[in-house]
């Protein structure tokens, strides 16, 4: 009866940890979803609407350049963020604090949810790429171009053989925003040890 009781209760706590970190997820992946919607629909669409060779490299290496940069910026919010929870929760734990997050140790930093976040956001990519690999129609290829243009057009512009390699675009997005959460938590570090150090000058100086 107590080995029931107690697997129920650890079933309701996974289930509960899983909830709560998804909902951190969904949050970090907020912003960068809506900037690769933007930049795929007009920066690097554009690189499509003009017969100037010049100007569509320009506008699909900046685009490029430019959703790279952001993801790192992101990134790095995310893992800065992460880390400040990671910081928090051990000291709730040290208190006995009984915060769910706290207990569960939600939120808190891990290379892995980098990895995931920049994954979650090639899923559209994926799922349109390989429909229209198996059953070419307008309307992946609609998506393709407008919704996932990031990883589209470096393949439709230079006119790679194999549509399929167009899956190697996925190193973009997952690569730069798990090197900014990466980045986020030597930031955090940093912060945290010009704080550690200030405190102690303050307390030698008294």
């Amino acid at each position: 009866m107590e080995d029931e009781i107690k697997s129920e209760r650890q079933a309701v706590d996974l289930k509960r940890k899983v909830l709560l970190e998804a909902k951190n997820i969904l949050i970090d992946l907020a912003f960068p979803i809506m900037l690769m919607l933007v930049i795929s629909a007009t920066i690097i669409a554009y690189a499509s609407y003009t017969e100037d060779i010049a100007v569509s490299l320009i506008a699909l290496i900046g685009g490029e350049i430019m959703l790279a940069a952001s993801l790192v910026i992101f990134g790095r919010a995310n893992g800065s963020a992460a880390y400040n929870k990671t910081l928090l929760n051990v000291q709730k734990r040290e208190l006995g604090s009984t915060d769910e997050r706290g207990v569960y140790r939600t939120g808190e930093f891990a290379i892995w949810k980098g990895v995931l976040v920049g994954f979650i956001l090639c899923i559209p990519f994926i799922i349109f790429q390989i429909i229209e690999l198996c059953v070419h129609n307008v309307v992946t290829g609609f998506c393709l171009q407008y919704v996932c243009g990031w990883a589209y057009f470096p393949y439709f512009y230079f006119g790679a053989s194999y549509q399929a390699l167009s899956f190697i675009m996925i190193i973009l997005p997952v690569g730069a925003h798990t090197l900014g959460y990466y980045l986020g938590k030597l930031k955090r570090i940093k912060a945290k040890e010009f704080e550690e150090t200030n405190t102690k000058g303050k307390r030698r100086r008294k």
